[in-house]
């Protein structure tokens, strides 16, 4: 069985939130200390914090690296070694911090400053706070190494660590590089990153991708992701929440901006593991589950902060599933023939999917209900040429979840020439072979025969044709 993830984002997502919350919901710590401990950083061996503690009444994990960790410890005034022990892995070479006793402080560091001491370096050539309301505070990386997604993509690759793990870091990665890139007006291969490329934050991309795949998550859902509000620091002046690279990446899921929240809430580590992972809306707004997992953040900023995790167990059958938009608008005030021509170029606009349902309308008057499938993405252009196409006043949205069968093209060696043909697999394992009706007719003119005769000819060389 193959599982579901829904990541509630009421106080926005972290990457080392993220991690925590998939560590909770039982995701092995074993695994993750091995696979990032196999990375062969130039700066040398990473230590990790992996603890479980309460903070507000609420139990969950919290996850950081031990510099980050520890260099906020030291802007706090606060003695890190007084409440957590450091206990050597034999088996990676880490240092993993946990809890001798307990305790109630909670470890909140930085709850009574606003890193006035400097920047923290972010990605690409300006510098943010990109974890500053969660408490996930990089060190100055003023010496780490400016690792472009080559560089990323070959220290991953070197990692101890499943196929399936480093495919969804490295797609992380390379959305991250394709915002950066975006903004900043370069190529992919010319981006270099300063924050997001070292190592504390390669920890988290890679550490929630070997988590998710050790939970066998197959599908990933979100819910609206708040930002947070006001501005950050960097480089070239004042910019407001969210980052640039977090706006991009977020692009078709739905964001709520805090304004009473004057702190950056998501991340654009957070960000790139919604858009690497291929989050998406719920769109049902339910969802069965069995495990619950808290990833704390460690700073004060007026409401709870942490990131929920829900599992559930997706149904194992053999089809895809994806959430699409349907857009609709009633008409009865058009030709024919602009129907039609409509149509046509919704489907050369990008639409997945267009038809026509004939309507009896008010007074009585015919009418036409035009339904328009495409992906959530391309929802605003594709409303948009349906207003430049027909006389409607109102297009309606609606997101739903559909299921796919898998297909592929093959081709057949027939008595007639190769054919071209869709090969569809159902749920139960049978498979049926289609041929598309422009291969009947092309066929038919070649053969002087009609599509039918073809069809039958050819379903008796081939018995799973319809």
């Amino acid at each position: 069985m193959t599982n579901t993830l829904y990541w509630d984002c009421f106080s926005g997502i972290a990457g080392n939130m993220a991690v925590a919350s998939l560590l909770d919901l039982g995701a092995s710590q074993e695994k993750l200390q091995h696979g990032l401990a196999s990375m062969p950083f130039s700066e040398g061996k990473i230590e990790l914090i992996i603890e479980e503690k309460m903070v507000d009444g609420i139990r969950g994990v919290y996850f950081n690296t031990a510099d980050d960790h520890e260099t906020h410890t030291d802007h706090a005034h606060h003695d890190h070694e007084d409440v957590l022990g450091h206990h050597e892995h034999p088996n990676t070479g880490f240092i993993t911090h946990e809890p001798l006793h307990e305790h109630d402080h909670q470890h909140e560091h930085g709850e009574s400053h606003s890193h006035d001491h400097g920047h923290i370096e972010h990605s690409l050539e300006y510098h943010l706070d990109p974890e500053a309301a969660h408490g996930h505070d990089h060190e100055h990386h003023h010496h780490a190494p400016h690792r472009g997604l080559k560089d990323i993509t070959a220290l991953i690759g070197k990692a101890d660590i499943s196929a399936q793990a480093r495919y969804l870091a490295i797609e992380c990665f390379k959305v991250l590089a394709e915002a950066e890139a975006e903004i900043h007006g370069k190529s992919v291969d010319e981006v270099h990153f300063h924050e997001v490329g070292a190592r504390d934050s390669i920890a988290d991309i890679v550490g929630a991708a070997i988590c998710l795949d050790d939970l066998n998550v197959s599908k990933v859902y979100v819910s609206p992701v708040h930002l947070g509000s006001g501005v950050v620091k960097c480089e070239h002046g004042i910019m407001p929440v969210p980052a640039p690279a977090t706006a991009l990446l977020l692009k078709g899921l739905p964001v709520i901006f805090d304004n009473d929240i004057n702190f950056e809430l998501t991340t654009p580590t957070g960000a790139a593991l919604l858009k690497g992972f291929k989050a998406t809306p719920l769109p049902t707004n339910q969802i069965v589950y069995t495990k619950v997992g808290h990833g704390h953040g460690s700073r004060k900023i007026g409401q709870a902060n942490f990131l929920r995790a829900f599992l559930g167990v997706t149904e194992q059958v053999k089809k895809n599933s994806d959430c699409v938009t349907v857009l609709t608008s009633n008409i009865d005030n058009v030709s024919g023939e602009q129907l039609g021509n409509a149509i046509e170029e919704l489907m050369r606009g990008g639409a997945l999917d267009a038809c026509l349902i004939p309507l009896l309308m008010k007074k009585g008057r015919p009418g036409n209900q035009l339904q328009v499938i495409t992906e959530p993405q391309n929802a605003g252009q594709i409303e948009a040429l349906i207003f430049s196409l027909l006389p409607t006043l109102g297009v309606r949205h609606t997101l739903v979840e559909r299921s796919l069968l898998p297909r592929e093209t093959t081709k057949l060696e027939s008595s007639l020439g190769t054919v071209l043909a869709k090969k569809i697999c159902y749920p139960d394992g049978s498979t049926r072979t289609s041929i598309e009706y422009d291969e009947l007719i092309r066929l038919a003119r070649q053969h002087q025969s009609s599509p039918e005769a073809i069809k039958q000819k050819l379903s008796l060389e081939f018995t799973d044709i319809t």
